[in-house]
């Protein structure tokens, strides 16, 4: 299967402070992988090596999808506050799609998914915390990715408006030729998306346990980390978690 990333022995640091340490994972087309570690680890900023956003101090990484393909979805939300939540949308694929009607149509459709369709003329500041985060997420459906990266995409999202936006990811992530990497601090929603999950040491980041969730029944649906299996994989990333939490405490 063609690779789409591939990180060697990859480093970074921000002065003294060492965030991940010779760190190595390759993606292929279709993976969908997910990063679960203490806070502070390093998670976010391999998204940011990934994308290009941030340089590597050591290793290589190896990325073989244009920047226009690579969907996005940070942390913080980043939406341009003078554009509404439409405009926000049909600015990112300015230079993807020439025809305006064509670009406000597929804006359209994103805000729709994600349960917006009333908001498109509402500038960022009169939207919700949460319903800025459902903008971003619908600016990345919109631009149709071949690499999507995401950042804790549901933190601040209720329960009932999690458990949708999962499914409309799951539903994009389906359409073949997807590779993703999701970071999260919820294993269920790990569990839910992910074909193979990393846990992550305390800073500086290294993979401390592969899990591979492939053949496991009941993988990909909503409720069907309740299954035996998904249950004993979740008591087992939990105790790698709390191991790494303890080591972090008593270096």
């Amino acid at each position: 299967m063609k690779h789409v990333v591939q990180l060697d022995n990859v480093s970074k640091q921000f002065g003294s402070l060492a965030v991940i340490e010779q760190f190595s994972a390759t993606l292929a087309v279709g993976d969908i992988v997910s990063l679960v570690g203490p806070s502070g680890c390093g998670k976010s900023t391999l998204l940011r090596l990934i994308a290009g956003v941030e340089e590597v101090s050591d290793g290589h990484i190896h990325c073989h999808i244009p920047p226009e393909k690579i969907g996005f979805v940070f942390q913080d939300v980043r939406l341009l506050p003078w554009r509404t939540a439409l405009q926000n949308i049909t600015f990112v694929l300015r230079d993807r799609i020439s025809h305006k009607a064509e670009r406000q149509e597929r804006a359209q459709q994103a805000l729709h998914r994600v349960g917006l369709t009333g908001f498109a003329d509402y500038l960022p500041q009169q939207l919700s915390g949460g319903m800025k985060k459902r903008v971003a997420i619908a600016r990345a459906l919109a631009i149709e990715a071949d690499l999507i990266l995401l950042d804790e995409p549901f933190s601040d999202l209720d329960l009932p408006l999690r458990l949708l936006l999962i499914q409309e990811v799951q539903e994009l992530l389906k359409g073949g030729g997807k590779t993703a990497v999701y970071v999260t601090h919820d294993i269920r929603e790990a569990l839910t998306l992910s074909d193979r999950v990393y846990v992550l040491s305390a800073r500086p980041a290294r993979i401390k346990e592969t899990v591979h969730l492939n053949n496991l029944p009941h993988r990909g649906q909503v409720n069907g980390v309740h299954s035996p299996e998904l249950l004993a994989i979740e008591t087992r990333i939990i105790a790698a978690l709390q191991e790494g939490i303890q080591s972090l405490a008593t270096s």
